[in-house]
Order: C-alpha cells, then structure tokens, then sequence
C-alpha cells in the first residue's frame, strides 16, 4: 500500500502500474499478484483501510463531544488528506467499484438520511475529483454540517 502511494505521491496517476509497485515494495510481480488482481484492487484496498481508519477517527471525535455529524464528515474530508493524488486515485477506484455507503451506510434508512448522506459525499467527492482548494478550509466542513442541520430540520 505505502509503495502505491510513495508512486503516486511522487509521479502522479499514470505512473501507477503493478511492475512498479512491485518493484517499489521489494517483491515480485507474481507476489503481488497472489495478492492483488490489478492496481485497481490496490486502490481499493487503499481506501478500505482509510475508510476504517475514518471510522475510529469519528467515534474518537464525536466520544470527544463533536456532533454526529461533523464527526463524520471531518473524518471524511480529511482522509489522505496529506496525500491528494493518493485520495483522487483512490476515490476514483472506489467510485468503481463499491457503492457510496461511507458516511452513513445503505440499509433501512429514511429518505431525508440518503439525500442527506449522498450530498455530503457528492460534495466532498467533486472537491476531490476537482482538485479544489476548499478541502482545506474548515468553512467547507461548517458548509457541509449546516447542510446536514438543514437537512435534519425538515424531518
């Protein structure tokens, strides 16, 4: 995973192949294909871990005193944060091949907790794909909290 991302942190996306990050992390190709499929399950692979790591990043934020919420999305704005090409490659990946059931997992949920969530996500998503500057700024997490406090109001 840290070869991966070290590869796209340094050369960009379209250096991303599974010889070279075989060969960043010290293994064979055949190894590494025991393992993964393509770059693809890499990436997604990548993500899974992040998105666990957003998880615990929430419950300790909201156990802290921080509203459901905008526990949530601070760990979701903030994943890989430190590394953008890392977290558009992934997000890319990911919006491949898995539904977008991040924040607030899909299920026996009311209406107004799926538009709620998608927008969230649908926003946090475009400002990654987009390279946006706001991903950076804690206006665009108090942006999205009121959203949801909007949102909420209208139950």
């Amino acid at each position: 995973m840290e070869a991966a991302t070290r590869i796209l942190e340094e050369r960009g996306e379209s250096a991303l192949t599974t010889n070279r990050i075989a060969e960043r992390a010290g293994v064979s190709i055949g190894t590494l294909y025991q393992y993964f499929p393509d770059k693809q399950a890499i990436l997604v692979e990548i993500g899974r871990r992040e998105n666990e790591r957003m998880v615990v990043l929430a419950a300790e934020l909201m156990a802290a005193g921080v509203s459901a919420p905008r526990a949530r999305i601070r760990a979701y704005v903030g994943a890989l944060a430190d590394r953008r090409a890392t977290r558009r490659a992934v997000l890319k990946a990911m919006l491949e091949s898995q539904p977008p059931d991040v924040l607030w997992p899909a299920g026996t949920e009311a209406v107004e907790a799926f538009v709620m969530s998608r927008a969230v996500i649908g926003a946090v998503r475009s400002a990654v794909l987009e390279g946006s500057p706001y991903l950076r700024e804690p206006a665009f997490e108090e942006a999205l909290v009121t959203l949801v406090g909007a949102l909420q109001a209208t139950r």
